[in-house]
């Protein structure tokens, strides 16, 4: 035996794949990182990669305002501007790919079939897309 005491049961719930933005992500004395500052679809598995970016984002801004209080707004301001540069991007671009993936219209379907071929045969552009993912 594993010792391992497991129970399943009760209320399940599902919840849908999507993406929202915050219009902020920051309030006084607050800031919202994660998924409590932005929701995008795991077709690209980017998720916690946007999370961890807002994470090293806010700790480079507290360093470089070191000299200021934590809740400074200032201090604040600069990482949500910061921040919205560097995932504004990356989850319209997740968006637009979802967008692409579900849809049924015949020359998008078409399109989107070309484009991925082209993009599977050039070495620059798959390299592209990986270091940007990464990045």
């Amino acid at each position: 035996s594993s010792g391992i005491n497991a129970e399943y049961g009760g209320p399940r719930a599902k919840f849908p794949l999507g993406f929202s933005n915050a219009a902020r992500y920051v309030g006084p004395r607050t800031v919202l990182l994660g998924d409590a500052a932005h929701r995008v679809h795991p077709l690209a598995g980017q998720g916690a990669n946007i999370g961890f970016r807002g994470i090293q984002c806010l700790t480079q801004q507290i360093k470089q305002h070191s000299e200021k209080d934590l809740g400074d707004y200032s201090v604040l301001n600069s990482f949500e501007t910061e921040l919205q540069r560097q995932v504004v991007p990356m989850t319209t671009f997740i968006d637009g790919m979802n967008q692409l993936y579900t849809t049924t219209f015949d020359p998008l379907v078409a399109a989107r079939s070309f484009g991925l071929g082209v993009v599977n045969r050039s070495n620059i552009l798959k390299n592209m897309f990986v270091n940007a993912a990464r990045s």
